[in-house]
């Protein structure tokens, strides 16, 4: 080592990285965290602190595979709330990767919180509202009914998704489905209102007007 460069010292260079990160300086917190992780490669911590902070610099590849790398390394260890914690982080930085989302309702599922894998799920689904990414919401809508077939929202989410694809058969098929798990009132009015979308006629709004 030259004689001019300070020996490594963990808690220095922790210190500096949030001390930078805290006052927005991401490539002085970036570069800092490397030291730690030229060090020591399996410290999943800081992986995943590093992760959302490549992306944020724009680099996208490093970033997700720091996030893997980090979750892989807590499963690893046995800590599997703190790789869903990482995964949940990565599908919040690349809400595309749909992966991500699908991972945390696998490891819920495991860990029998079948309730929260589909809020996974959907909460996925929640941030794919552009046109392009409509593919996308289907798959994880698909996913969450077939853990909960009974979801009206979702239901519904998913047959107007269709619809607007083209898709009406499926879409009705999926409306007709539900109103045999609804009753009178609100709920059927909405069903009924989303099958009037797909099948414009006057006994579609019939049914929707008179909510039967």
């Amino acid at each position: 080592m030259p004689f001019w460069r300070k020996p490594y010292d963990r808690s220095t260079a922790l210190a500096t990285a949030e001390k930078a990160r805290a006052g927005g300086s991401i490539r002085k917190a970036v570069k800092w965290y490397r030291k730690v992780l030229e060090q020591e490669p399996g410290d999943a911590p800081v992986r995943a602190k590093i992760a959302p902070l490549l992306a944020r610099l724009g680099r996208w590849e490093e970033s997700r595979a720091a996030f893997d790398l980090a979750a892989d390394a807590f499963l690893a260890q046995g800590f599997a709330p703190k790789a869903v914690a990482v995964w949940t982080l990565a599908a919040h930085t690349f809400p595309e990767h749909v992966r991500y989302w699908e991972l945390i309702a696998q490891q819920q599922l495991l860990s029998g919180r079948k309730a929260d894998a589909v809020r996974a799920l959907l909460d996925g689904r929640s941030r794919l509202r552009r046109r392009k990414q409509r593919p996308l919401a289907v798959l994880l809508l698909r996913q969450a009914l077939t853990l909960e077939p009974g979801r009206v929202e979702a239901t519904l989410d998913l047959a107007d998704l269709l619809r607007l694809d083209g898709i009406k058969d499926e879409a009705q098929q999926l409306l007709h489905a539900t109103l045999l798990r609804v009753g009178r009132g609100k709920m059927r009015r909405r069903v009924r209102f989303a099958q009037l979308r797909i099948e414009p006629s006057f006994r579609c709004a019939l049914d929707w007007a008179l909510a039967r």
